[in-house]
């Protein structure tokens, strides 16, 4: 038995380690372990942080998630018009283009969320009819409606960015397909894809 080796052991017996350091399988087991209780926790703090924020905060965060949406929907555009030119190329030379790739990855989130959008989107009970103090009760509405505007603006661009990336790698994939073939791939879309902002 080596030196490392029975330092190793003796720590083990010792109870000094819970998870075996020394090894790359016991490594590997703490950081996992580590990220997944990091992520967890910043998890938590993002719902806290959304459920204690103010009219003023939802509004800017929904402005900027509205602009960040407006950029993704143009990028969105360019690649549905780069595909419509593609097709359009496919068709008038009698070819059948690639299929696009399934991925499993999003398909969990293609069958729930983008299937039904109500499950991304917050959930708000009427105002008690019942309260005394009425800018409070439309306040509070106001904030749960701009928080719903706010999860959904995010959600359509989650969506569109989704939808986008995939046409982007099938378009590519037919362009390879066309010069494969010693065709001319059109242009449409591709110089004003790289330069979106």
């Amino acid at each position: 038995m080596g030196q490392k080796q029975k330092i190793r052991e003796a720590k083990k017996a010792s109870g000094d380690l819970k998870v075996d350091k020394t090894t790359r399988a016991g490594y590997d087991r703490n950081n996992v372990a580590e990220v997944i209780k990091r992520l967890k926790q910043m998890a938590k703090e993002d719902t806290d942080r959304f459920d204690k924020m103010d009219l003023a905060e939802t509004l800017e965060r929904l402005e900027q998630s509205e602009r960040v949406a407006a950029t993704i929907g143009a990028a969105y555009d360019v690649e549905m018009a780069r595909k419509r030119a593609l097709l359009r190329c496919f068709v008038e030379h009698g070819i059948t283009p690639p299929a696009p790739e399934t991925r499993e990855s999003a398909a969990g989130f293609n069958e729930g969320v983008l299937v039904n959008p109500s499950n991304a989107t917050a959930s708000v009970a009427a105002p008690d009819a019942t309260a005394t103090d009425a800018t409070t009760e439309v306040s509070e509405v106001s904030v749960d409606d701009a928080k719903r505007q706010l999860a959904y603006s995010q959600f359509e661009a989650r969506r569109k960015l989704a939808v986008a990336k995939e046409t982007r790698e099938h378009n590519d994939a037919m362009v390879r397909e066309l010069r494969e073939r010693g065709l001319e791939a059109p242009e449409t879309g591709a110089s004003t894809a790289t330069g979106a902002d």
